[in-house]
C-alpha cells in the first residue's frame, strides 16, 4: 500500500488523489505512524424503489371480501 504524510494530502492533493485512484488504497501517516487510509468508497447496494415488487406481496395476500354495508354498519355502531 502506497503512503502519504498529512503535509503530502494538504499540498498536493490532486496527485495523490490521482496515485490513488490508479494504485488504489493509501496509507495516510503523521509522524511516520499510519492514522489513516484513503480509499475508494465501498459498493452501495442498488436503490429500490418502495412500491417495487408490490403486485407480488399483494398477490401473496389471502383475499378478503368484506361488505361495505358492514363497515358502516359497525362504523355507525361505534359511534352511537
Amino acid at each position: 500500500m502506497k503512503t502519504a504524510s498529512v503535509r503530502q494530502i494538504r499540498l498536493a492533493f490532486p496527485s495523490v488523489l490521482k496515485a490513488m485512484r490508479e494504485e488504489g488504497p493509501i496509507a495516510i501517516t503523521s509522524r511516520r505512524k499510519v492514522v489513516a487510509t484513503l480509499g475508494p468508497p465501498p459498493p452501495s447496494l442498488p436503490a429500490q424503489r418502495p412500491w417495487a415488487g408490490i403486485t407480488q406481496r399483494l398477490s401473496a395476500q389471502p383475499e378478503r371480501k368484506i361488505a361495505f354495508a358492514d363497515l358502516l354498519s359497525a362504523d355507525r355502531d361505534d359511534v352511537r
